[in-house]
């Protein structure tokens, strides 16, 4: 078989994006990064010591990212949406999918990707007053609480790059990092912390609550 041509495949002939969210390792140090939010206010991870961070990449043309928007935010957003202990992030970099976007969208993208990223996480960002014991319908989009951070990557996706985000990588790698800074848990998908994969990262909402000081 192998003297047909096939050969088989190492790890390490993965593209450097996918070799890193395979190196990172469950205890290690989440690596820093400082980004803008869609406000252009710099943020830095390494700021947030003492706090839990659920970290995901993202993109509009990511299907896991979109197909497991309701899923995430009914099991884990509902019980910690506004728990200053927690803080949701979600980086928006490189197109996942370009091939699926339109022309006009294509174009918008080719003449000014930084400004294009911005305009996508715009689209997942919403004013949401959030009352106790509400009944709040968001439509799948991500809600704009005060534990809710939305992130713009550079054009040449320093962070993204790090966390295995991009193509030739994974399109919506998520990450639980302690109040150490420290790699507690991670999936190729969010969706692999949600019930409907069975748990295949965990169970994130149980990860959290047990790490709550």
């Amino acid at each position: 078989m192998w003297g047909c041509g096939y050969r088989p495949i190492k790890m390490y002939d993965r593209p450097p994006q996918f070799r890193s969210f395979l190196d990172m390792k469950v205890g290690d140090a989440a690596p820093d990064f400082v980004l803008s939010d869609i406000s252009g206010n710099d943020w830095r991870l390494s700021d947030q010591k003492g706090k839990l961070v659920v970290l995901q990449f993202a993109s509009a043309t990511s299907p896991p990212f979109v197909q497991a928007l309701d899923d995430f935010r009914r099991e884990v957003l509902s019980q910690y949406l506004l728990n200053p202990q927690v803080v949701f992030v979600y980086v928006f970099g490189e197109a996942a999918h370009p091939e699926l976007l339109s022309d006009e969208a294509r174009g918008r993208l080719e003449r000014d990707p930084h400004l294009y990223r911005v305009e996508e996480a715009r689209q997942y960002y919403y004013r949401l007053q959030f009352r106790e014991g509400s009944d709040y319908n968001i439509a799948g989009l991500i809600p704009a609480a005060s534990n809710v951070v939305i992130l713009v990557d550079a054009v040449n996706n320093p962070a993204g790059v790090r966390y295995g985000y991009g193509q030739g990588g994974t399109t919506n790698p998520a990450f639980l990092i302690d109040q150490d800074g420290v790699v507690v848990g991670k999936g190729l998908f969010a969706a692999e912390f949600l019930s409907g994969s069975g748990y295949r990262a965990g169970n994130i909402s149980q990860m959290i609550h047990s790490r709550l000081r």
